[in-house]
């Protein structure tokens, strides 16, 4: 194999396919980007066994052929090069590689003959449309931080997703807290699909996403974003997600409308005198236009603060996870937050005031969902 291509549009290729390689592979070639020149076109492509992306960029190719070389070594490489354009040939048997930049080279040993795992393609669509620039972002903001880290329970380290006429549902659970979001899609006429995907689709996918739009296909088992040049196919996790809709408080005994900065201020401070293992939980007292926050720890100390708001309802007396609050507030957009509380044990709702497509449901402390 040999091509020329240039340093700044392979560097960028190079860091889109390398984020899919994970620090620990089984296969020592997992940790490598395998090149293929032909045609005018150099694809790139990266798998972890469970998702897989492709970049294609332009190049001059001298003599087609493929080789995976070291991921991490050829993209720091290419990144420092001094030149705008490099020279790489390959030796078919060997894969051992020379790439020339201006009077310099540099010599990668590469995987010999082996080329990367096959990943399946996505051959059935059983539904595609598209997202406008930006929308993985907000989603990733409004989602991810709800998703499970534990391996007890594998399907809710990924997020729910519901396909249907006029709308599309997102939801996200770790058992404590969840996040729902849906996207108005009036354009869609396909089938009605309900799938779990899982977190990377979403942390990918928001860097594709980030200045296109890009193109959502679902199949038998995968995912597959497509973006300009780009293509990232992931596997959809398996299992029954919870019933989330019992969850979802529909009563309210009291309710507050409150500045999402004065509250995120208040907050960020009392969590300050709370223990650093985040068990510490802080106090809520809903009353006559204000809302109340305390905490005390033996070891660090104790904070008080109070925050004027609209409130409405009984009084309330209730313990959160401080931590927990300020994720949700992160996510909001506007400049209010509406909290409504449907007991002192019971789910809390949280979203922007002039209802939004978003909102949070946070439990108490000492229950789990």
């Amino acid at each position: 194999m040999h091509f020329s291509a240039a340093q700044d549009i392979t560097t960028r290729a190079l860091q889109q396919v390398g984020r899919v390689i994970q620090p620990q592979n089984t296969m020592a070639v997992l940790a490598g980007i395998q090149l293929q020149a032909e045609n005018g076109r150099l694809l790139l492509s990266a798998t972890d066994l469970s998702s897989h992306i492709a970049a294609e960029i332009p190049c001059d190719v001298q003599e087609p052929g493929s080789v995976v070389l070291p991921g991490s070594t050829l993209t720091e490489l290419i990144q420092r090069l001094p030149t705008a354009t490099f020279d790489l040939t390959s030796d078919p048997n060997t894969g051992r590689s020379t790439i020339r930049y201006g009077r310099n080279k540099a010599i990668i040993n590469g995987y010999g003959q082996e080329l990367l795992p096959s990943f399946p393609m996505l051959e059935d669509t059983q539904a595609r449309l598209e997202l406008p620039t930006g929308t993985l972002s907000t989603l990733s903001r409004q989602l991810l931080f709800a998703v499970s880290r534990e391996d007890s329970r594998p399907i809710l380290k990924g997020v729910y997703v519901k396909l249907g006429t006029g709308r599309l549902v997102f939801v996200s659970t770790d058992g404590t807290r969840l996040s729902h979001s849906w996207l108005p899609i009036p354009d869609y006429r396909g089938p009605q699909k309900e799938v779990v995907l899982p977190h990377k689709f979403f942390s990918e996918g928001a860097r594709l996403n980030q200045n296109n739009p890009v193109t959502l296909t679902l199949g038998t088992g995968l995912v597959e974003l497509t973006a300009p040049g780009t293509t990232f196919t992931t596997r959809l996790l398996e299992g029954q997600f919870p019933d989330y809709d019992r969850v979802i408080p529909q009563e309210f005994i009291a309710e507050c409308r409150v500045s999402i900065a004065d509250l995120r201020g208040s907050l960020e401070r009392v969590n300050l005198l709370a223990a650093k293992d985040h068990s510490t939980p802080v106090a809520v007292h809903l009353e006559d236009g204000t809302i109340d926050l305390s905490t005390q720890t033996a070891d660090i100390g104790q904070a008080q603060e109070t925050v004027e708001a609209q409130t409405h309802g009984q009084a309330l007396d209730i313990l959160f996870n401080p931590t927990y609050i300020l994720d949700a507030l992160k996510a909001l957009e506007g400049d209010e937050a509406l909290l409504q509380f449907s007991g002192i044990q019971s789910p809390a709702k949280i979203m922007d005031a002039e209802g939004a497509q978003y909102f949070h449901v946070l439990l108490p402390l000492r229950q789990m969902i």
